[in-house]
C-alpha cells in the first residue's frame, strides 16, 4: 500500500492490492498525509477481508428491506401472516429512525445497541403522552434486528457475533409484567354510553368474541350466526375460526353489536376507526373508569369466560392462540373475587363470600339514574341502592340495563 500525489493534483492517491493480487487506485480525496495513509490501509484491509467489505458496503435499510422480502416470500408460501410482516415493517421503522437508513451493519457494536435502548426508553409509546416506551417494545424491536441479521449472516453479507451484540431478553424484560386490565360489567356498561353507535357496537363484539383488532375490522355482517361468529384471523394458524356463542351474555352483546353496527361501504360490518386508542381513553375518562385498550376488551372476554367456569385450554381455543400459555398469563388470569368463586364453585358448593369483590375504580364520580353523582367506589344493584361491597348478585346488571341513548336507541 501507497499513498502519492498525482502532478496537478492536491489530495493524495492511494494505492493497494487485493487477496486475488489485483490493483487497485482511488483518491483519498485527502490533502494531510498520514489520513491519506490511514484510509488507505483501511481499504486495503477490507479488500483481504471481503466480508467486511460487504458488512461495509450493506446499510441498516438494505439489510431490514432483506428482512421484509423473506418474510413476504413466508406469507406466499403460506407459512407466515401478513399480519407478521406489518409487525416487522413498525419495528424496522424505529430502528431506521434511530439508528439511521445509511449506517453500515459493520458499523454495529454492543455500545450502539445500549445506545439504541437508551434513546427508545426516553420516547413516548403514544400521542396522549400518558408512559413511555416500555422494554417488553424495545426487545421486540430489536428482535427484528436479530432476525435480519441472521439473514445477513447466513448470505455472507455479515460475520459478527449476534449473541455478543444483542442484550438478552432477560435483561431488559426482567419487570415486565402482562397487563391485567379487564372491564367489569359497569364499566363496559358506562363505556359503551360514552361511544357513538358503531364504535360501541365493535366493542360489544370484540367482548362477545375475543376478536383482536385487525379481525373485527375485517368482520362482516355475515359472518354473525345464531349459535357462532366466524372471525377472519391471519395471526396464526389458529386465528382463522369460528367462535361458539353459548353464553346468553355472548348473545345479547351480539345482538346489540348488529342493532347499531353501520357497516362500510365495502361490506363490512363496522366503519373504519383510526386513532382506536386515543378514542378509547378520551371516552374513559369521561365515563370515569381506568384506561383500556383493544386489547384489554379482548382480555375482557377471556376473564368472562375464566370466572365462569371455562377451562383456560378453552379460552385459549376460543381466543385464538395455539395453546394455553397467553391464556394462562395475561387473557384469563382471575381476581381474588373470581377465584373465590371458582373454588367454591369446584369445592361442591361451599359457601361463596359474599363481600369480596370491590367493583370500578376509586375517586372518579358519575350520575346514577336519577342524576345524584355516585362515586365509583360503588356500584349499584338492580334496586338503584348504592353499595360499596356487594354480593356476587348485585354484579349482575348489564350494558343493556342502562338508561343511555347509545344503548336504547
Amino acid at each position: 500500500m501507497r499513498v502519492r500525489k498525482r502532478k496537478g493534483s492536491s489530495s493524495y492517491q492511494a494505492e493497494w492490492y487485493d487477496a486475488d493480487g489485483r490493483r487497485h487506485q482511488r483518491s483519498t480525496k485527502c490533502r494531510d498525509r498520514k489520513a491519506a495513509e490511514a484510509l488507505a490501509r483501511q481499504w486495503e484491509q477490507d479488500a483481504a477481508d471481503p466480508a467486511r467489505a460487504a458488512a461495509l458496503k450493506t446499510t441498516l435499510n438494505d439489510l431490514l428491506e432483506l428482512l421484509l422480502a423473506q418474510r413476504d416470500e413466508l406469507v406466499t408460501a403460506g407459512q407466515r401472516s401478513k399480519d407478521t410482516v406489518k409487525f416487522y415493517e413498525r419495528k424496522s421503522g424505529q430502528l431506521v429512525s434511530v439508528l439511521g437508513a445509511d449506517l453500515a451493519i459493520a458499523k454495529l457494536t454492543p455500545a450502539l445497541i445500549d445506545h439504541y435502548v437508551s434513546t427508545r426508553r426516553g420516547h413516548w409509546a403514544n400521542p396522549a403522552r400518558t408512559r413511555k416506551v416500555s422494554d417488553h417494545t424495545i426487545v421486540k424491536e430489536l428482535t427484528a434486528l436479530r432476525a435480519a441479521l441472521k439473514i445477513a449472516k447466513r448470505r455472507g453479507l455479515w460475520t459478527g457475533d449476534i449473541d455478543a451484540l444483542m442484550p438478552s431478553a432477560s435483561e431488559l424484560t426482567t419487570n415486565y409484567k402482562p397487563r391485567d386490565r379487564w372491564l367489569s360489567w359497569d364499566e363496559l356498561g358506562r363505556l359503551l354510553a360514552q361511544l357513538t353507535p358503531d364504535r360501541a357496537a365493535r366493542v360489544a363484539f370484540i367482548v362477545a368474541t375475543g376478536a383482536r383488532w385487525s379481525e373485527s375490522e375485517r368482520a362482516l355482517r355475515g359472518d354473525v350466526g345464531s349459535e357462532s361468529v366466524r372471525l377472519r384471523g391471519t395471526k396464526t394458524d389458529l386465528a382463522e375460526r369460528i367462535v361458539p356463542t353459548v353464553a346468553i351474555e355472548q348473545r345479547q352483546l351480539l345482538s346489540y353489536a348488529l342493532a347499531h353496527a353501520e357497516g362500510a361501504r365495502d361490506g363490512r360490518l363496522f366503519r373504519r376507526w383510526d386513532k382506536v386508542n386515543r378514542d378509547l381513553l378520551e371516552a374513559c375518562e369521561r365515563a370515569g373508569i381506568a384506561r383500556c385498550s383493544p386489547n384489554d376488551l379482548r382480555r375482557t372476554f377471556g376473564t368472562y369466560l375464566r370466572a365462569g367456569g371455562a377451562s383456560v385450554d378453552t379460552v385459549g381455543d376460543m381466543l385464538g392462540h395455539v395453546d394455553e400459555a397467553m391464556a394462562k398469563r395475561v387473557y384469563a388470569r382471575l381476581d381474588p373475587s373470581q377465584l373465590a368463586i371458582r373454588v367454591a364453585r369446584e369445592l361442591g358448593g361451599g359457601a361463596v363470600p359474599s363481600t369480596v369483590t370491590h367493583v370500578s375504580q376509586p375517586d372518579a364520580k358519575h350520575e346514577d339514574k336519577t342524576g345524584q353523582s355516585v362515586t365509583t367506589g360503588e356500584t349499584k344493584n338492580r334496586s338503584g341502592a348504592a353499595v360499596s361491597w356487594c354480593r356476587r348478585s348485585d354484579l349482575n346488571q348489564r350494558p343493556w340495563d342502562y338508561d343511555s341513548p347509545a344503548l336504547t336507541s
